[in-house]
């Protein structure tokens, strides 16, 4: 293996990959991140109502995955309790009160438009 292909399973191929939490964006940097209460977890919550290891979003083949952790409050995604979710871009995660958004800018994900662009003309001109 070489040292691009050893980098490039560390650290997903994916560029702007973030949660937003607060008002503050989080990069997802990782093949899979953990939230949580516990300190050893990549993102901390210090709520007394979030699980110690709450979730966790794992990068599957260049989908993210939110997993439940058999969080004592559970885990929402767009106000629906999950177990396991794929996540879009947009989609909002909710622990109790806390509210996050999932956002994807992975250009190879993104809808384009299929059609094109024409030029207005003035009914009169015909």
């Amino acid at each position: 293996m070489d040292e691009k292909n050893a980098f490039e399973e560390q650290i997903p191929s994916q560029q702007g990959v973030f949660l937003i939490v607060n008002r503050q964006m989080i990069p997802i940097v990782k093949n899979k991140t953990t939230l949580g209460r516990h300190l050893e977890n990549d993102i901390v919550f210090h709520e007394d109502f979030l699980s110690r290891h709450h979730a966790e979003i794992i990068n599957e083949d260049g989908k993210y995955v939110l997993y439940d952790k058999n969080s004592t409050s559970g885990s929402f995604v767009n106000g629906k309790k999950i177990e396991r979710c794929v996540l879009n871009s947009g989609d909002l995660i909710s622990f109790a009160n806390i509210n996050i958004m999932f956002v994807n800018n992975n250009a190879k994900i993104q809808v384009k438009s299929t059609g094109t662009t024409q030029t207005l003309r003035n009914p009169s001109d015909s």
